[in-house]
């Protein structure tokens, strides 16, 4: 079921949008920390399906629920252990799975209560490959009037038969599944294709109530939403259920005017454009994209003039000979020579190496990059606040909470200009930094940080959510009762 909204009058913070997931798949690396079916963490001992042994599952009711498709791939998987496939094809199997419904099993006996979990080894299933009004039925509302099915969801067909380096990630992916399904059960190459496009166009990666991003999940009334670097609404998961709220007051709620971010914003326009076109083949030109004065703040310098904080503008593909400035502030035009050389050797540096991280942060590259900085860069330079967020969050992982607070206060601003001072991101970051800053003993400092965070995630998350609930809610009373402990010391 969804939970969808009509044309009516819409407050910031309310939902406007929830939706289950189509299918939905846990990352193959968080496999045994979560469970395969509801998503929720390790809170005891998981159960793992002794048929496949590769699901786990919290309990029998999750592996009940899961077992209508695991009942085909189960005996699949088991037939390639250990060698499962990657991640997409299973994800593009769990579709085909679900369209043809060709999983009806026969003589399978499911063990309520065994110790891992539930499949006799003795008992083989037999599959039957029988065609039935499957998941191509599936339907869900979102509007009161207005439903999708997977059909409908867009595939750029014509985009991905011109894109080579996608079509040989399909022929990888072909192949993967003929060995894992059967080629009996592939769909021809035409349909094929349309499934690929739909899932690599549509696809939302999950995250946990940490933010972090453990699984992949096609959902039919949430793929509904259009881009914007500057977005009104924004997704959230609960296990895998998705819910959206809207970010902004509405008279009357327009659908065709909501909009989600498809990237992360802390990058520069040129790079956001550049990714959207090559993973959605579409240029965007929402505001953030089209303005050129926000677009060469990002790429600026500090004023030569030490009383000055203003950015000064400098291209990366202008000609080095050519002299920086003048400031737009105070007119300094002083800058050595060799500004624009410096410039560029220390910018393709910093790309190249946040490249590197693009999935995972390390304090030491995250340092380097900023060594190399120095103080050339403005506060507000993407590639300053970039290097400085890595840095922060790397620090939070090895526990150096000082420098966590040192890297975090130091981005503040210019997280602040890149999110915007109401975006989710944004309050994120205020809650660790608000976190680790408590940890060092600032509580004043750190309960600011959580206060500034609160409102916001309130309207993006709701107060049920557990970032909110769990994490920022608690942790604000609890500052809040050491704060006033210290006062009554100090009184006494």
């Amino acid at each position: 079921m969804t939970e969808a909204l009509g044309r009516r009058k819409v407050s910031k913070g309310d939902i406007i949008l929830t939706s289950e997931p189509f299918v939905y798949m846990l990352t193959t690396s968080y496999k045994g920390l979560y469970c395969d079916n509801c998503f929720k963490s390790k809170k005891q001992a998981f159960q793992r399906c002794s048929g496949c042994a590769f699901e786990w599952y919290c309990n029998v009711a999750c592996q009940r629920s899961s077992w209508p498709l695991h009942k085909f791939e189960c005996k699949k998987l088991r037939q390639l252990k250990p060698d499962y496939p990657v991640d997409t094809a299973r994800l593009l199997a769990k579709i085909i799975i679900k369209l043809q419904e060709i999983w009806l099993c026969k003589h399978t006996t499911v063990l309520i209560g065994a110790p891992h979990c539930w499949l006799q080894e003795n008992n083989p299933f037999q599959i039957e490959a029988i065609p039935k009004n499957g998941g191509d039925k599936m339907e869900e509302k979102w509007t009161e009037a207005k439903t999708r099915k997977f059909k409908d969801l867009m595939n750029h067909y014509s985009d991905i038969k011109r894109d080579d380096q996608r079509q040989e990630h399909l022929s990888v992916l072909r192949m993967a599944l003929c060995n894992y399904l059967g080629a009996e059960h592939i769909p021809n190459e035409a349909d094929l294709q349309g499934i690929y496009g739909r899932v690599i166009i549509n696809s939302f990666s999950i995250s946990d109530e940490d933010q972090c991003t453990i699984g992949t999940g096609v959902y039919l009334a949430g793929s509904v939403f259009d881009h914007s670097c500057q977005p009104n609404a924004y997704v959230t998961f609960t296990g895998t259920k998705l819910i959206c709220r809207s970010l902004v007051d509405w008279s009357v709620l327009d659908w065709n005017k909501v909009r989600i971010s498809y990237v992360d914003t802390l990058l520069s326009a040129k790079d956001r454009i550049s990714d959207l076109l090559h993973r959605y083949y579409f240029t965007c030109a929402c505001n953030y994209c089209t303005d050129q004065t926000r677009e060469k703040i990002s790429s600026s310098i500090n004023c030569g003039n030490p009383s000055c904080d203003a950015p000064v503008y400098i291209s990366e593909i202008e000609d080095s000979s050519l002299p920086v400035g003048p400031c737009t502030k105070c007119g300094f035009d002083k800058f050595s020579p060799d500004t624009r050389t410096s410039y560029k050797e220390i910018s393709a540096f910093s790309r190249e190496k946040l490249d590197e991280m693009k999935q995972v942060y390390y304090f030491d590259i995250s340092k380097l990059i900023l060594e190399k900085q120095g103080s050339m860069l403005h506060k507000l330079n993407v590639l300053r606040v970039r290097a400085l967020d890595a840095a922060f969050e790397s620090a939070i992982f090895l526990e150096l909470w000082d420098k966590s607070v040192e890297f975090g206060t130091q981005n503040l601003d210019g997280m602040r200009y890149h999110y915007g001072e109401n975006y989710p991101a944004y309050a994120l970051m205020l809650l660790k930094l608000g976190k680790v800053t408590c940890y060092t003993g600032k509580l004043e400092m750190g309960m600011k940080l959580l206060r500034a965070a609160e409102p916001i995630l309130r309207i993006s998350h709701g107060t049920n959510h557990p970032v909110y609930k769990d994490q920022l809610k608690p942790l604000i009373e609890q500052t809040q009762a050491e704060i006033n402990y210290k006062l009554s010391r100090r009184r006494d």
